[in-house]
């Protein structure tokens, strides 16, 4: 898949997800994505919450403000808290 394709099945992948009240980490995420682009392998850890902020921007810049607030809230780091590094840390302030 193209940085595009993998940008907007991230997005896609998260609202389905979030329509369901459902979160997954960023370890399930590269599983998924390793599935759906024929094996090949995605970085873990920082790596995957880079893309998924990177994706986020991606439906931000095409205006679907909708699609970019599902990735923020649905992927989660190994611990269960949001992996986006905005929204990750208006919990920790919250807390």
């Amino acid at each position: 898949m193209s940085r595009d394709e993998t940008y907007d099945f991230i997005g896609n992948l998260a609202l389905a997800l979030y329509s369901q009240r459902i979160r997954i980490s960023l370890g399930s995420l590269r599983s998924v994505l390793a599935d759906a682009d024929r094996g090949n392998d995605y970085a873990s850890g920082r790596g995957m919450a880079a893309g998924v902020s990177a994706a986020y921007d991606h439906w931000e810049r095409k205006d679907d403000r909708v699609t970019a607030e599902a990735i923020a809230y649905t992927y989660t780091d190994k611990h269960g808290n949001l992996a986006w590094k905005r929204y990750k840390n208006e919990e920790s302030v919250e807390e």
